[in-house]
């Protein structure tokens, strides 16, 4: 706990938590978004209160409402930058980011639900403070693309994703065989799509590709500080590769 932070009242986590799972998104997207984020990057919560936090938040990903598991990933992503959470709680969202069916961004009546923008940005945590080699975290995003749905994202959630992939690339601990190696069942399975149109996955996956492949030699700015993708030449030849897959059309492969 900051010493220049009064103790944070118990009675008042409560309260945030319930407005973040309110269906009214006025209150869910509201003052209680910002208020937890901001007692989470300043260090306000005790080692108690960061732990029932995260319980909560964690418990909620296998909540029957898609906008109460959607705000909790979306919470847990400033508690692994700010070390209240490390590998131990990867796995769980993990299960839940791979498997969410619920892919709406915006909805009139119901708000922001938008779980693949909201999941990639804790994935994107995940990925920079991943203290080895980020493979599981690179292999999510792979899933995550490739999970099959029936419509196409339009709300950004391709630019999210593909941005958390760039930082999970820039992790200082990434390996060159994992900066690549992650890609394989992704060019498999566009190399397997079959005759027709492009599945809604298919199309998620190469406009989330598009971004990380964009991103390769930019200079961006994470947590505070300016991060760069790790082996750039590897990682653009190879994203590349995977992308001539499917607009082999577009340009030479190899040039």
């Amino acid at each position: 706990m900051s010493k220049e932070c009064a103790r944070v009242e118990d009675s008042l986590i409560t309260k945030l938590l319930e407005d973040l799972a309110s269906p009214d998104p006025a209150v869910r997207d509201g003052d209680s978004l910002g208020a937890l984020c901001e007692l989470v990057d300043a260090g306000a919560l005790t080692g108690e209160q960061a732990a029932t936090l995260g319980s909560t938040l964690r418990e909620r990903l296998d909540h029957p409402r898609i906008e109460v598991r959607s705000f909790a990933a979306l919470v847990l992503g400033p508690m692994v930058l700010a070390g209240s959470a490390g590998q131990e709680w990867f796995p769980h969202f993990a299960m839940w980011y791979a498997s969410e069916d619920e892919i709406t961004g915006h909805d009139p009546q119901r708000g922001w639900l938008h779980a693949v923008a909201h999941g990639a940005d804790t994935l994107a945590a995940f990925g920079w403070t991943w203290p080895e080699s980020p493979r599981p975290v690179l292999d999510l995003a792979a899933r995550r693309m490739l999970r099959p749905c029936d419509a196409v994202w339009h709300d950004q959630e391709d630019d999210r994703l593909g941005f958390a992939v760039a930082v999970a690339l820039s992790n200082p601990h990434l390996t060159t065989h994992d900066a690549t190696g992650w890609l394989d069942p992704v060019e498999e399975a566009i190399l397997h799509r079959g005759p027709g149109p492009l599945s809604a996955a298919t199309s998620n996956t190469i406009r989330t590709l598009r971004v990380s492949a964009l991103l390769t030699h930019a200079r961006m700015d994470y947590a505070g500080q300016g991060i760069a993708v790790r082996h750039p030449k590897a990682v653009e030849k190879r994203l590349l590769a995977v992308l001539h897959t499917a607009t082999p059309w577009m340009w030479t492969a190899g040039h």
